[in-house]
């Protein structure tokens, strides 16, 4: 058997921290590695997991800094404790910032024996909130961008324990038979309509309401103009957008179509790929446009300044600045001929630096050297 490592993470659905850890799960060697996961009992998460033959432990972590789930946290870390103790890991892994808190009580509550914790940050940070989530108590800290690193050595984490490891994707797989105009004949877009698209789950940190406060302008320049928002919701924020577009009079030109796996067709159907984040820690989906040769226009938040390289593969606006990202959707859509060459830089951007393969063999290394310590 390999070394056994166990997993923490506390959400169902399925966004980029998530297809993240399902792409290194599926990489990573099964003759080297044992893999666990503690995750809630239901949702598509698990699901996946189980679809690649991971073994799942299930267990709901409440929010840790919520105060109606201060009855639920003691429950919850007896729980995970009692797991760390029947699983016996060598080392565990949280996968965001958010369990970390119940893994440091969990690991102090089994006396048999220390575990080593690694914690995964995977978006934006405050300084000030390092300290909260007690982040400087792991082993190790992986920071998804150099920004973040910065954040983290900043909240008082000692830099010798952070290391930056960007997300991969798999660029090795066979690509699917990308039918484009079934895809824009499922949204409902006329014959010659121009598609923008934005891959993230439904939060407003992601910037959709600043989108489709753009969409006015960009339909005045550009009058065919379609807008598709692929992810899934689960705070019926999707209805807040739907009474926003219809407010702004856009609603037949925004399709909300959910959760989509594999997202590679929609992202193959768009003239241009958006994503109009206020926060991000790294951006896997802008990752995935460019590896489809998409040009992209993202905002300067987070790590996208990291992966999207200023002119070259596409351009960057500020977060929140609705004119800016009208005027440089358009800028980019009446210049076909910039945005196919921005298309072709990103796709070689993103196979030589975010490749899956790579980002899996410095995890490896990673977990090689915390378990020599």
């Amino acid at each position: 058997m390999g070394t056994r490592i166990l997993y923490v993470h506390g959400i169902e659905a399925i966004g980029g921290a998530e297809r993240d850890l399902i792409a290194l799960l599926k990489t990573l060697d099964r003759r080297k590695w044992e893999l666990h996961v503690v995750c809630p009992g239901t949702g598509p998460f698990r699901e996946q997991l189980h679809a690649i033959s991971i073994t799942t432990h299930a267990l709901n972590l409440p929010p840790w800094r919520k105060v109606r789930s201060l009855l639920q946290r003691g429950s919850a870390v007896r729980r995970l404790s009692a797991l760390v103790g029947q699983i016996d890991p060598a080392m565990i892994h949280v996968n965001d910032i958010w369990w970390m808190p119940h893994t440091v009580r969990a690991v102090a509550g089994c006396v048999a024996k220390s575990v080593p914790v690694v914690a995964h940050v995977r978006q934006e940070i405050e300084p000030t909130k390092v300290g909260r989530y007690e982040l400087d108590l792991a082993e190790t800290v992986i920071a998804i961008s150099r920004q973040i690193e910065q954040s983290l050595i900043a909240g008082g984490v000692s830099a010798s324990k952070v290391r930056t490891l960007y997300s991969g994707i798999d660029l090795t797989k066979k690509q699917l038979s990308l039918d484009d105009l079934a895809i824009r004949r499922m949204i409902g877009l006329p014959k010659g309509g121009v598609l923008l698209g934005t891959v993230a789950n439904l939060f407003p940190r992601k910037g959709y309401e600043v989108m489709l406060r753009a969409l006015p302008a960009i339909l005045r320049a550009v009058p065919l103009v379609h807008y598709v928002i692929v992810g899934s919701d689960d705070h019926d924020y999707a209805d807040q957008l739907k009474r926003l577009a219809d407010e702004l009079k856009i609603a037949d030109r925004v399709h909300i179509v959910g959760f989509q796996d594999p997202v590679q067709p929609f992202l193959a159907a768009l003239d241009l790929y958006v994503h109009p984040a206020l926060m991000e820690g790294f951006g896997i989906a802008v990752v995935e446009a460019m590896a489809m040769g998409k040009a992209v226009v993202a905002t300067t938040t987070g790590g996208l300044p990291e992966v999207v390289a200023q002119g070259e593969t596409g351009l960057l606006v500020p977060p929140g600045d609705v004119e800016s990202l009208a005027a440089t959707v358009v800028s980019l859509l009446e210049d076909p001929i910039r945005r196919e060459q921005m298309g072709l830089r990103g796709k070689m951007r993103a196979q030589e630096r975010f490749s899956l393969d790579a980002s899996v063999m410095q995890m490896e290394q990673l977990y090689g050297e915390v378990l020599a310590r």
